[in-house]
């Protein structure tokens, strides 16, 4: 009776550390995705300087100059011959602050769109091709001068609208479906975690071994995801399209990783702990011995 009971606890230790192992880089991105995602002043930082990119620099400036002949609608002649000097503005004006400051509200808005989106809380606005866009209103006042001498009227009164997507209608209900079972599941992970690792020692009959175990595979399991981390980059920036959602999905991508590296960092180091007071124990019992 007592071997079948020694054997039923080394059963349930086996199990718990099994789970503890398995589920931690689960509870590292659910973590990450309930906590860390929803931070718009991070999201706004990182992506601040990312207006700077010759990628989105040539995106803005073909909006201005597209936005900007659509809105005044003149003689195909006239705006044919309007159109070298309004890029040439548009150049200089897409590396300007106040462009720097539109592309910041930009980035802020369309990530509290997608936070409210992600938990339920409101919809979003699709382009023509149904994708999820930002959308950069941008002063012009450089450019009032060149179109008040084409004679178009209320010149100075022209804001143009430009539309960067960013994904497609498809892949934003993927990412809400997974974003609910992160939030569910995400605060609670690393406890949870913790709690079964803390079990499967307790179980155990030497719970040196099962406190070697847990950690050695925490480390490798941390050390995966890491790895899963940087190759996967690539691949999943190949299939953004245009360039421009490419850089801005590729700084997002960047933010995120830097996040769940620090968790895998944290969680790498109470395993190399657990490593050490499995290891110091041994020794001094057996220096006592």
């Amino acid at each position: 009776m007592a071997r079948q009971a020694s054997g039923g606890r080394s059963f349930l230790s086996a199990l718990c550390g099994l789970l503890a192992i398995v589920l931690l880089p689960v509870s590292l991105v659910g973590f990450w995705a309930s906590v860390m995602l929803t931070r718009t002043d991070v999201f706004v930082d990182e992506l601040r300087p990312v207006v700077s990119k010759p990628q989105v620099q040539q995106a803005l400036t073909d909006g201005i100059v597209s936005s900007v002949l659509s809105a005044v609608q003149l003689q195909p002649a006239i705006e044919k011959a309007l159109e070298v000097p309004i890029r040439t503005e548009a150049a200089k004006l897409v590396a300007s602050p106040q462009v720097a400051t539109a592309w910041t509200s930009a980035v802020r808005a369309v990530h509290t769109q997608f936070i409210a989106v992600m938990q339920g809380r409101g919809s979003t606005e699709l382009d023509d091709q149904g994708r999820v866009a930002m959308r950069v209103t941008i002063p012009v006042p450089a450019l009032t001068a060149t179109l008040q001498q084409a004679g178009v009227p209320n010149a100075g009164a022209i804001a143009p609208v430009v539309t960067i997507p960013l994904v497609k209608a498809t892949d934003l209900q993927t990412a809400q479906r997974a974003y609910r079972i992160a939030e569910s599941w995400g605060p609670w992970g690393p406890l949870v975690v913790a709690v079964l690792a803390l079990l499967a020692i307790a179980l155990a009959r030497r719970w040196r071994t099962a406190t070697t175990l847990v950690a050695i595979g925490w480390i490798g399991t941390s050390v995966a995801l890491a790895l899963v981390l940087m190759v996967a980059r690539e691949p999943l920036m190949r299939r953004v399209d245009p360039e421009v959602a490419r850089t801005v999905a590729d700084a997002a991508y960047g933010l995120a990783a830097r996040n769940l590296y620090y968790e895998i960092g944290v969680a790498l180091g109470v395993a190399v702990v657990m490593l050490l007071v499995s290891a110091l124990t041994l020794a001094f019992s057996r220096r006592r011995r």
